[in-house]
């Protein structure tokens, strides 16, 4: 399984992690890429003006599946990202399980039909369902708490069914707290990271909600992009496997380093405890090292940096 000369779907790919994703895919040597996104949440700028670039305009479960066979025919990887997301599954749990259950089934069986070699399926923490305790472990029995959690665990099992019946290989990457530049695109969910980045950059103090004790394990999306590449080239097949730095940060202590790259001195402020007080939301990265040979590589201080220029050059 090489990128170099391949021809590659990613769903998903005018988002954050996706466009990432189709950047550097290119930069190793793809033939082409078909970007599939139906540009609710992602958007083109996120692609610039890419050769070898093709993008199908789609909501996976709820457009023509004509659109999507045509997409996924003569590809050799399939890399799907598109969902979703955590905070649509409050508002609108029937349009969650229609994309990221059918919708995911569907493109499952296409690529079968259209004799894909490997497809790498972005699952999530959500999985779990759980916020608090040591390290969430791969072996782990999962009981996710939202319709997402539900969405994505069912995509994972929905795809070790297909790997069995068709032999098609496959990868199950649960992303943990990614970040980094293009992170948001106009609409979904705004981080902590990107929200503190903005005050400050109007002149405002960064919120901490609660006590900020609550922590989370942030992942810099280069390293993302790179165990998303790592698992589709390597020869492991069949398994679930974290995209997770391993190192829980408390959110007044990422808020004071954002403070810390933005180079202002203001003081964060604070705000009412919401739903995450009390959470310890990281994942063992140990599964990741032995079979893919990733551990996270970009500090958080690097990464938070990079970050906050990019949200600096938005508003230039």
């Amino acid at each position: 399984m090489r990128i170099k000369g391949s021809r590659v779907v990613v769903t998903g790919g005018a988002g954050f992690i996706g466009s990432h994703l189709v950047h550097e895919l290119l930069a190793r040597g793809a033939e082409h890429v078909t970007v599939v996104d139906s540009l609710r949440y992602g958007d083109l700028a996120n692609l610039g003006s890419l050769d070898r670039v093709r993008l199908v305009k789609h909501e996976i479960g709820w457009s023509d599946a004509a659109e999507l066979a045509g997409a996924v025919d003569g590809a050799d990887y399939v890399f799907h990202l598109a969902a979703e997301k955590h905070n649509q599954s409050k508002d609108s749990p029937a349009r969650v399980i229609q994309s990221n259950v059918a919708g995911t089934l569907s493109l499952y069986e296409l690529a079968v039909r259209a004799g894909v070699k490997k497809i790498v399926f972005s699952s999530s923490l959500y999985a779990y369902g759980r916020y608090v305790g040591g390290p969430m472990v791969e072996t782990e029995r999962c009981e996710p708490r939202t319709v997402y959690g539900v969405s994505k665990l069912t995509g994972e099992h929905l795809l070790a069914y297909t790997g069995e019946v068709s032999k098609l290989p496959y990868v199950v990457l649960r992303y943990f707290f990614i970040y980094g530049p293009k992170q948001f695109a106009g609409m979904g969910y705004k981080s902590v990271i990107i929200k503190s980045c903005e005050r400050l950059l109007a002149g405002e103090a960064p919120v901490v909600f609660g006590d900020g004790e609550q922590a989370l394990d942030y992942v810099y999306v280069d390293d993302a992009v790179d165990a998303t590449i790592r698992a589709m080239e390597s020869d492991v097949s069949g398994e679930v496997v974290n995209v997770a730095s391993g190192t829980p940060v408390k959110v007044k202590d990422l808020v004071g380093a954002i403070v810390k790259a933005s180079g202002k001195a203001i003081e964060p402020t604070s705000g009412p405890a919401d739903w995450t007080a009390g959470s310890n939301r990281y994942g063992s990265p140990d599964k990741a090292a032995a079979v893919l040979g990733f551990r996270a590589k970009t500090s958080l201080t690097e990464g938070l940096a990079k970050t906050y220029a990019w949200v600096a050059a938005q508003g230039k």
